[in-house]
């Protein structure tokens, strides 16, 4: 018989990671989420949950200014005082709401866009053609 703690199979080593236990923290406690709206409300639920140190650490809540630090909360201390610019941006966008973008269509110094009418040879095209094009421009007029 197998040994129950022999996930990898018949090779006699272990995968990575550990299997569920109870009273696991990773298990989701009330089944899963049906919709999307459940998956939201499980994050929220979480990310209020206190923040704690690695096992290694004693596994005790992370205090800070003599408060418990929620999951939410260490994560934007993380993203405030990272290296990496992204999620320093994505803090910022957070705190202060995201910088508008601004979406210009305008021709050369800020002057209207110039347009130029192209001429068509329709001697060029085939009645086939033709028919094509005239059946496509009737299905996409719009009739008031």
């Amino acid at each position: 018989m197998a040994d129950s703690n022999n996930i990898a199979g018949n090779s006699g080593e272990r995968s990575p990671g550990k299997p569920f236990v109870k009273g696991d923290p990773r298990c989701w406690r009330k089944g899963r989420p049906k919709s999307f709206d459940a998956l939201r409300s499980l994050a929220q639920e979480i990310a209020h949950e206190a923040a704690k140190q690695s096992k290694e650490q004693g596994g005790q809540p992370v205090v800070i200014d003599g408060h418990i630090v929620s999951i939410t909360e260490a994560i934007m201390r993380s993203w405030a005082m990272s290296k990496d610019p992204r999620l320093q941006q994505k803090f910022i966008e957070v705190a202060y709401g995201q910088v508008p973008s601004v979406t210009r269509l305008e021709g050369t110094d800020g002057g209207p866009i110039q347009t130029q009418r192209v001429p068509i040879d329709l001697d060029k095209l085939s009645e086939d053609d033709v028919r094509m094009i005239l059946a496509i421009q009737a299905k996409a007029t719009v009739v008031p």
